[in-house]
């Protein structure tokens, strides 16, 4: 089974973002955090990850708006975060078939050990599409980005 997550989108301000959002779709901050180190890094292949971001909602929606902020001013290519993301129930058999029929990965899945409980353990990789647009794909969470 796989469900539609969120969209991510790379944004120049994240606080200019949140109120744009806000003011012009009444869609609420439900979960904030930064991130950075290692595991990002690898999982997502840019070196010196180092981001802040929100997840966005409607609650009507199943569906949120991650927007995502490099701190060190990572924004000439767009395209290097921004992805649509889907929960899936195994994400290792996924990634298996994605190896075997040749389908180019930008890592192996990831685990992540992270202080923050909302998203410690949550595993995950990416992936492209035909046309280069990046995939994401993390093993269901309970509480996930929950408020």
């Amino acid at each position: 089974m796989v469900a539609l997550n969120h969209i991510a989108l790379l944004v120049s301000n994240l606080e200019t973002s949140k109120k744009f959002y806000k003011k012009t779709l009444e869609l609420d901050v439900v979960f904030e955090q930064p991130i950075s180190g290692e595991q990002f890094e690898r999982v997502t292949g840019i070196d010196e990850f180092d981001v802040v971001f929100a997840v966005l909602s409607d609650k009507k929606s199943k569906v949120n708006i991650e927007i995502v902020e490099f701190k060190n001013g990572l924004m000439e290519s767009p395209s290097l975060f921004n992805h649509i993301a889907f929960e899936v129930e195994d994400v290792d058999a996924l990634y298996q078939k994605l190896v075997n029929n040749c389908i180019e990965t930008i890592s192996e899945p990831v685990t992540l050990s992270y202080p923050h409980p909302k998203i410690n353990g949550k595993r995950f990789f990416y992936f492209y599409d035909p046309d280069g647009n990046i995939i994401e794909v993390f093993n269901k969470k309970e509480g996930l980005y929950s408020e």
